[in-house]
């Protein structure tokens, strides 16, 4: 694992920490070159929590403790890649990078290809989402549509509720969440799961409620550690994942929607 992977394992699992675990994920985050230089004693007291706080920190991280971390990552977090040169005006764009590089770290080629053969075995795909998930709901249902697969999106709350009491057991549901902890998202799949459908979860967070309905779960980056609220360039990540899916539809099912765009364009054209 280098010091990428790490930072954005932390990121991952940011909302499950406890108060004072997440103080020594912050410290991390702002001191990456210099834990390999510091004792276990004196860490805790850096980031000002027990020793006790540490070791259960990085046993979540998959570390047997804070000297296993150190001898595996010591070699990357002493050479930590950092480029302070980037213009104000460029950091938008490099946040932008950051995340889908972040993203693309976190994909699961397996996840994927499951999804996709859900994708192309389904009488209907039902996507669900609110607020900029809503936005990636809507994005992947025009994307969807474009290659041939009936997809339904619903914005009225009312017709949201309704549509998760029609999904059946020959259908996929797919709710985006970037917290993972959006209660009218859960609840939503939730009935979809008890229904018989199949569920996929897209979300920023591995131990988020969603992870723990859905069937399957994809996971995005985005958020820094410690940063409130979402913006547009944590959608781009889901946005990002739509894109790999869309990809490996048209891998596996070329012909279909082939058809069915040339189809489509007839139409639009």
């Amino acid at each position: 694992m280098n010091v990428s992977d790490f930072l954005t394992q932390i990121k991952s699992i940011y909302p499950s920490l406890t108060k004072r675990e997440k103080e020594v994920a912050k410290f991390i985050s702002s001191n990456q070159s210099e834990l390999v230089f510091t004792s276990l004693g004196e860490f805790a007291k850096e980031c000002g929590v027990g020793e006790a706080t540490v070791f259960r920190f990085f046993k979540k991280l998959g570390f047997s403790g804070y000297q296993e971390f150190k001898v595996s990552m010591a070699k990357q977090l002493r050479h930590p890649n950092e480029n302070n040169s980037e213009p104000e005006f460029g950091c938008t764009y490099q946040n932008i990078v950051q995340m889908l590089d972040d993203t693309h770290r976190l994909i699961d080629e397996n996840t994927l290809t499951l999804v996709t053969e859900n994708i192309i075995n389904s009488q209907s795909v039902y996507l669900f989402g609110i607020g900029f998930s809503g936005l990636a709901a809507q994005g992947a249902q025009i994307r969807f549509m474009r290659l041939g697969y009936k997809s339904f999106v619903f914005s009225d709350p009312h017709a949201q509720l309704v549509s998760s009491h029609l999904i059946t057991e020959k259908d996929l549901a797919m709710a985006f969440s970037i917290t993972g902890d959006t209660i009218s998202t859960i609840d939503w799949l939730k009935v979809a799961k008890q229904n018989g459908a199949k569920t996929v979860a897209i979300t920023n967070h591995s131990n988020s409620d969603i992870t723990k309905i859905a069937d399957t779960s994809i996971y995005t980056a985005g958020k820094e550690i410690a940063q409130e609220g979402s913006t547009l360039i944590t959608e781009m990540s889901q946005l990002y994942i739509i894109e790999e899916i869309c990809k490996h539809l048209y891998e596996a099912d070329k012909d279909n929607i082939d058809r069915m765009k040339n189809k489509i364009s007839k139409s639009i054209d």
